[in-house]
């Protein structure tokens, strides 16, 4: 068992989930030396973006803890939209009733979290692309790709984080590159499942499009959201791949293609982080994946680096490169 002291950030923790939490006014003056250099803070920052550093880290690091203490993590701060903004007291008394327990377990599935969340901020940072978009984040991407369908669709359900304050909507990407000689016009229809209502679609190029989805509410920073959307291109031949080519921050993909099960590939491989004109060569890459008995393959990738290309491609052709 590790003495007290062995916690260096648990302290400082304490200190932020006083009061109004990371809603207090005075919050840049209550963060510890720890907790700056754990979260990047300079000492000529702003108040304003010393107080966005600190929330993008404890989200992202609260996200990686069990659902119980990342809950009660999230309420102690008062990041959790449930207890966002009421003081300790009440948040814990809200926590305790939603853990369906007394205050007493529920400060202690706090202190348990704090120290989870110690051993996080202990640790060195993963390496972060420089220049991220701004506005918001995904934390997780899902995608399931239905090909045993004309035209073909895709789902994709994404949890995303917001950078800012006030987020309001997200612009959405969807390219589809046509087979040469084949119509360029990709005429991509969307729909939101849940999370949101498109208000503006743009054709940008022959072969992709944007769709501004408005969120149900404006999220405050750090808040995640869930949203799921379908793309339907209305072109029935398309290019043998499936990738995600993030262009900002995306922690977790996970990718379902479900081809015709009459007439699967003999060919698939998996492209891990590959730049965009390996994709449009069409060389198999090695990695080979097998398509099951009803017609799928799935695969995920973790950690994407913002340019490069992640999914899987294939070949009608058996004989290899």
């Amino acid at each position: 068992m590790r003495p007290e002291n062995s916690f260096p950030f648990v302290r400082e923790l304490n200190e932020l989930r006083r009061g109004r939490g990371l809603d207090a006014a005075d919050l840049h003056q209550r963060i510890g030396p720890c907790l700056r250099e754990a979260c990047g803070i300079a000492g000529a920052d702003q108040p304003s973006a010393a107080r966005q550093k600190l929330v993008l880290r404890l989200t992202e690091l609260c996200g990686r803890l069990p659902a119980d203490l990342r809950l009660a993590a999230l309420a102690a701060f008062g990041l959790h939209e449930e207890a966002a903004g009421e003081f300790l007291d009440r948040r814990i008394s809200w926590l305790a009733s939603v853990l369906d327990r007394d205050p007493r377990t529920a400060r202690r599935r706090i202190d348990l979290a704090f120290r989870r969340l110690d051993e996080l901020l202990g640790a060195p940072p993963p390496d972060r692309d420089r220049h991220p978009l701004a506005g918001w984040y995904a934390e997780s991407t899902k995608a399931v790709l239905r090909l045993d369908r004309d035209p073909p669709d895709l789902q994709e359900e994404r949890r995303i984080v917001a950078e800012v304050d006030e987020l309001d909507e997200l612009v959405l990407s969807f390219s589809v590159p046509a087979e040469p000689g084949s119509d360029p016009v990709p005429d991509i229809a969307a729909e939101v499942l849940f999370g949101g209502e498109i208000v503006e679609s743009r054709q940008v190029s022959a072969s992709h499009a944007q769709f501004v989805m408005r969120l149900p509410s404006p999220l405050r920073l750090g808040q995640r959201h869930e949203y799921g959307i379908r793309f339907a291109p209305r072109r029935t031949s398309l290019r043998p791949y499936y990738v995600m080519t993030p262009l900002r921050r995306c922690e977790e993909f996970s990718v379902r293609v479900r081809f015709d099960r009459a007439n699967p590939p003999p060919r698939v491989w998996r492209l891990n982080g590959v730049p965009g004109r390996v994709v449009d060569d069409g060389v198999d890459s090695g990695d080979a994946l097998t398509v099951n008995r009803v017609g799928e393959v799935a695969l995920e990738f973790h950690e994407l680096h913002q340019g490069l290309s992640y999914g899987l491609q294939w070949s009608f052709d058996p004989r290899e490169d």
